[in-house]
């Protein structure tokens, strides 16, 4: 019936688990739980450079993504 808060700083990069249990008689139960990913925000890509091989070749991309992130990235070429 009660609540419990509390804040955190995260001091590294990467993904972490935190959990909340409950500590009753020598016994511990899960209550809940938060994966955090912490890190960088991509940079814009650079030196994007496209090439296609005759006019039904699939175009092949490359680019800079500059620098690591420490998260999950998804780039999309529109």
């Amino acid at each position: 019936g009660g609540s419990v808060s509390t804040e955190f700083t995260v001091h590294a990069y990467g993904k972490h688990t935190f959990t909340c249990k409950t500590d009753c008689e020598y016994k511990k139960t899960l209550i809940c739980g938060i994966d955090i990913e912490s890190g960088n925000p991509p940079d814009e890509p650079s030196n994007v450079s496209c090439i296609q091989h005759g006019t039904d070749g699939h175009p092949v991309c490359t680019w800079d993504k500059g620098r690591l992130t420490y998260i999950t990235t998804t780039y999309v070429l529109q």
